[in-house]
C-alpha cells in the first residue's frame, strides 16, 4: 500500500516537474530569439517570469489528477474503516494527506507563475 502511494506521488511529481522544465526551456528560447533594444515598453508577463499558457494548463491538469488521487485514497480509507481494517484505513488516510499537501503546493505554484 505504501509503495503504491509513494509511486503515485512520485509519478505525479515527475509529470509536474517535466512541465516546469519545459516552461523554463521555452522561456530561454523566447528570450534568445526575441531580444529587442526597446526598453520603453511595459514588460510582458513572460518577461516577468510567468509561464506559458500551455505549461500552466499542464500544471493545472496535474493538480487535478492529484486531487482525484486524493479522493480515491479517502474513499478507500472509508471503505477500509467500515470493514474494520483500522490500520489500512489510517495508512490510506495518511496517503490522502500527503497527496493533498502536494496538490496544495502545486496550486500555490500555479498562483505564483500562471495568474
Amino acid at each position: 500500500m505504501k509503495i503504491t502511494t509513494a509511486l503515485l506521488i512520485f509519478i505525479s511529481t515527475l509529470v509536474v516537474a517535466c512541465a516546469a522544465e519545459k516552461a523554463t526551456e521555452d522561456k530561454h528560447d523566447k528570450k534568445v530569439t526575441n531580444k529587442k533594444g526597446d526598453h520603453s515598453k511595459e514588460p510582458s508577463k513572460f518577461e516577468l517570469g510567468y509561464w506559458a499558457t500551455k505549461d500552466c494548463k499542464s500544471l493545472s491538469d496535474g493538480v487535478g489528477e492529484i486531487v482525484a488521487i486524493t479522493g480515491y485514497f479517502l474513499d478507500e480509507s472509508d471503505k477500509m474503516r467500515n470493514s474494520g481494517n483500522e490500520k489500512g484505513s489510517d495508512e490510506m488516510f495518511g496517503a490522502a494527506e500527503r497527496t493533498s499537501t502536494v496538490s496544495a503546493n502545486l496550486a500555490s505554484t500555479f498562483s505564483a507563475f500562471c495568474k
